[in-house]
């Protein structure tokens, strides 16, 4: 073989989370790997860098849309956007539980001074 097939211009390891997020999240999820199929027909996989296809992989259409817009850029903004949000989802659920008073400790000392 020449090693110019289909899936040759991706690594298997990337094949396999195309596959694997395509079943996680069927069918939107189905996007991903028909996108590095359109991208290896075409040829043009073998310009991206590692940093664009697993910011598809982790992504999905977000961050197809992020590499084709920004590339290589585009890639690590969506895989920054996958790895922070949850951080900051749980970030803003601790203060907010502070803010509506859930999350001190107000609410159980009042029952012990109550007593007294």
């Amino acid at each position: 073989m020449s090693g110019q097939g289909t899936f040759d211009q991706y690594t298997t390891i990337q094949w396999i989370a195309a596959v694997i997020v395509a079943i996680i999240s069927f069918p939107i999820g189905l996007a991903v790997p028909i996108y590095f199929y359109i991208k290896s027909n075409n040829g043009t996989a073998a310009e991206q860098g590692a940093w664009e296809a697993w910011g598809v992989i982790l992504a999905g259409i977000i961050g197809i849309i992020a590499v084709e817009l920004g590339g290589e850029t585009g890639g690590k903004i969506a895989i920054a956007i996958v790895v922070l949000l949850p951080i900051l989802l749980i970030v803003a659920a601790v203060l907010g539980s502070f803010v509506l008073g859930l999350g001190g400790t107000a609410g159980a000392v009042a029952p012990v001074a109550a007593a007294l």
